[in-house]
């Protein structure tokens, strides 16, 4: 499947897995042992000891390093920093050099606010990202509003869990 994702910038699309991609097709050549999902066997070990889980063709953070949101808000806490610094390092130390930061928000208020609330967030974690040492480039940035909610919205303890930012390492 090939998705093309906007990087927020007038005009600019570009697939979220060439850098990947390329970073695979040259990996390819230096090293025999790829799985078939494009990955090495020691790329997915880490990956999944870091919290990871393969869903679909992507890989994405567990729900222990989900990074979580107070109400209206968009700034990390220390612990966010520290799960955002931990996927880095591990993405550094395998050879991943592409990531897909989404950002969503529960249903209260607005959903044009909560659109942007959702990719503030996203822009919120994508810089943190970048601080950590991923190129800022590699990385893609989502916003779906409270589109895709993972716990009910009925509940306080629901909407908590939907005031999200997740982190997929993507496999197309």
């Amino acid at each position: 499947m090939n998705r093309f994702i906007p990087l927020f910038r007038a005009g600019a699309y570009r697939c979220p897995a060439t850098a990947l991609c390329r970073g695979l097709l040259l990996g390819l050549l230096f090293s025999g042992c790829q799985s078939p999902s494009g990955l090495t066997e020691d790329q997915i070990e880490t990956l999944r000891n870091t919290g990871f889980y393969r869903e679909g063709e992507n890989w994405n953070i567990d729900l222990d390093g989900r990074i979580l949101f107070g109400k209206n808000e968009t700034a990390l806490s220390e612990k966010n920093r520290a799960t955002v610094a931990r996927v880095v390092r591990t993405m550094k130390k395998t050879g991943i050099d592409h990531i897909v930061v989404e950002g969503h928000a529960d249903s209260t208020g607005d959903s044009r606010y909560n659109q942007q609330l959702s990719l503030r967030r996203a822009r919120a974690v994508a810089r943190e990202i970048a601080r950590n040492g991923l190129p800022y480039r590699n990385i893609s940035i989502r916003g779906y509003g409270p589109g895709n909610p993972v716990h009910d919205n009925a509940t306080r303890e629901g909407r908590a869990q939907n005031r999200r930012v997740v982190l997929i390492v993507p496999m197309e």
